[in-house]
């Protein structure tokens, strides 16, 4: 089922060539004001990332899908992630440039991510001040809940959520489209 009124985003899995778009979307210091870290405060930091995440991970039992999100058509919006762990659990995230943030992107391509990861349950961190993420998440089922698996992207006071998958619900559709190859 398709929902009419989202967005119909493209997903490139995310590699090096990414930087140059991305860059000046995800570049500017407040659009991590929630996060720790950055994506690198140079071009070329953030072109390295990117190999390395297109690389994929090192560890036996984990699986990396990282994808650049973009509008048909458009500019690019942001990035989406997630770590599959042991294929039974996954753990996400997500970041968006300031000016394409309270449009409803980031909700469809998380809800289009959820449907990519073939598990059941899925886990999101974030900040207790970072309003815009906690909607984000209850908005697509997630709770808050303490965390019962080792969660990478989590630091002490931040706030976890737990996503389990509805059985039988097709509401998790939104009109996309995927360039390159399978995750």
């Amino acid at each position: 089922m398709t929902d009419a009124s989202a967005p119909e985003l493209v997903y490139e899995p995310l590699g090096p060539g990414h930087a140059a778009a991305l860059f000046p979307v995800l570049g500017e210091a407040r659009v991590w004001e929630h996060l720790q870290g950055s994506d690198g405060a140079t071009e070329e930091q953030v072109r390295a990332g990117y190999a390395r995440r297109a690389a994929g991970p090192s560890r036996p039992g984990e699986r990396w899908i990282n994808h650049a999100v973009r509008l048909a058509g458009g500019p690019y919006l942001g990035r989406i992630e997630a770590t599959v762990y042991d294929a039974e659990w996954a753990e996400i995230a997500y970041v968006f440039g300031l000016e394409h943030r309270g449009r409803g992107y980031a909700r469809a391509a998380v809800a289009w991510l959820l449907r990519q990861l073939g598990v059941d349950e899925v886990w999101a961190t974030t900040r207790p001040g970072n309003t815009r993420s906690r909607r984000l998440l209850e908005a697509l089922r997630f709770r808050q809940s303490e965390p019962t698996r080792a969660l990478a992207s989590w630091d002490p006071g931040d706030l976890a959520y737990r996503w389990d998958r509805p059985s039988g619900d097709g509401r998790w559709g939104a009109t996309a489209r995927f360039h390159g190859r399978p995750p």
